[in-house]
């Protein structure tokens, strides 16, 4: 009966199953127009020698200052939850309510995911399906 079966375990990182990606050129994507209520921009992000910078557009494709390439903070490490920052912005929340696009800038890496939390501990509020390590609950809260 039970010739041929295999019993196996797979792990994935946090939302690790898609990216885009980036092999040595610097890679932009840039998201839908998307308006959220949120004050900080998380991402999950894999890469050893890259980094990623993210600016801000307008419905005319302008970007909104601060929230420029040359003012972004250079993302260099991998995390599972990073916070993207700008010089001369605190957060997002005067955007909050506004449809703007995302422009992220990619160097040697992998760009997972995204998200726009009203904390700055990174939750999502959105579900967790089967949780994960500390969390509790059916929301990411």
């Amino acid at each position: 009966m039970y010739v041929g079966g295999n019993t196996g375990l797979a792990t994935l990182r946090r939302e690790g199953f898609a990216s885009m990606g980036a092999n040595g050129n610097e890679s932009t994507l840039v998201t839908r127009f998307t308006t959220f209520s949120g004050k900080y921009l998380f991402v999950n992000i894999n890469h050893l020698t890259g980094q990623l910078r993210v600016e801000i557009l307008d419905k005319g494709s302008e970007v909104i200052e601060p929230y420029s390439y040359k003012n972004c903070q250079p993302i260099q490490i991998p995390s599972t939850k990073t916070t993207v920052s700008w010089h001369g912005a605190r957060d997002l929340s005067k955007l909050a309510g506004t449809p703007v696009r995302f422009k992220f800038c990619l160097c040697e890496g992998k760009l997972y995911s995204l998200w726009i939390s009203p904390s700055m501990s990174g939750s999502s509020r959105g579900f967790l399906a089967v949780g994960g390590p500390g969390l509790t609950g059916q929301t990411d809260s």
